[in-house]
């Protein structure tokens, strides 16, 4: 148990056995612990307080109100860890409540991406010299991640969590030792990638000499690179490089790209993309197949975005009739 995370409520002691029983099956759980932790305060204070051993639906449903003033995001990430916990103690001692799946009303969701072509890419990488010039390891620190972001699909909070160590001696891989949900994966390389990582880690060398140990990409002190300073650096270089829009680009957007890009290499080949989405499910460390299918609509986004482009050209250059 999170030493950081101290349950005290009457359902304390359960709380604590179903996080450590979702750490057992491999998943980290802090982030999920602690939006419990908010319930867990709570029904510590609750005026009506039920059976110590059960959940009853007035406590749940008088918690949910307690929400209302946050973010929709926010309010389903803390409603979607309660419901899990309530479901696992109703499976153990009957009578107790679960939450239901529609206390919540359901929100129409906007898918959110930015098409970044491979041509952008590179272009976002080299000019990353010309504006941070006045730090060139932070320069090649984020061209390097960019690119990668691309090419592997990796999270953000993935790439700077790896250690050169964590390249393959070939090459061929990257071991991703603590993914979403703490899911360890292997992310293939491209040739390409391998020969950019090899070029960054001569760069960093005199930075972090002897040290595999030590985080991949690093600051000019030794010192992990921090995630706001790759996020402020990437906006940065899309406004220099004129790539901006509404919605504006996201680092996120890189590993989206990077999953509509197999997709349509998938496509030209002839494969049937059903069928690829559980390899594209473990190259990018998703627990849920759903999440995976949600890029058969970004994709077909894509698809009608080049299709509306395709048509403006054809107008605009279409010969006038006699």
């Amino acid at each position: 148990m999170n030493c950081a995370i101290i349950f005290r409520s009457r359902l304390a002691e359960a709380m604590e056995r179903f996080v450590t029983s979702k750490r057992t099956q491999g998943y980290d759980y802090t982030d999920q612990a602690l939006t419990l932790s908010y319930f867990d305060r709570f029904l510590a204070t609750d005026p009506d307080p039920d059976d110590a051993e059960r959940l009853a639906p007035e406590p749940l449903t008088r918690y949910v109100a307690t929400t209302s003033h946050l973010a929709d995001s926010t309010r389903q990430t803390r409603i979607a860890s309660l419901r899990e916990f309530s479901r696992w103690l109703h499976a153990r001692v009957p009578g107790s409540a679960i939450l239901p799946r529609d206390i919540l009303p359901r929100r129409p969701r906007r898918e959110r991406y930015f098409p970044i072509t491979p041509a952008q890419v590179q272009t976002l990488m080299a000019a990353a010299p010309i504006v941070l010039s006045g730090d060139p390891l932070r320069a090649h620190n984020v061209s390097t991640l960019v690119g990668l972001l691309y090419c592997a699909g990796l999270r953000i909070a993935e790439a700077l969590g790896l250690a050169p160590y964590d390249l393959a001696p070939d090459g061929s891989t990257l071991h991703v030792l603590k993914g979403k949900f703490g899911k360890e994966r292997l992310v293939p390389l491209s040739p390409s990638a391998y020969a950019a990582l090899t070029a960054y880690l001569a760069v960093r060398q005199p930075y972090a000499p002897g040290s595999d140990s030590a985080p991949l990409f690093i600051d000019a002190r030794g010192r992990p690179l921090k995630r706001d300073q790759v996020y402020r650096d990437f906006r940065r270089l899309c406004r220099h490089c004129g790539i901006w829009g509404d919605p504006s680009p996201r680092l996120h957007d890189l590993r989206h790209n990077y999953a509509c890009r197999c997709l349509a290499l998938w496509r030209e080949a002839g494969l049937d993309i059903n069928a690829m989405l559980p390899i594209l499910a473990t190259a990018m460390g998703h627990v849920n197949i759903l999440a995976t299918q949600r890029y058969l609509h970004l994709d077909a986004v894509g698809l009608q975005n080049a299709a509306t482009r395709f048509n403006a050209y054809v107008a605009n250059h279409a010969e006038p009739k006699p």
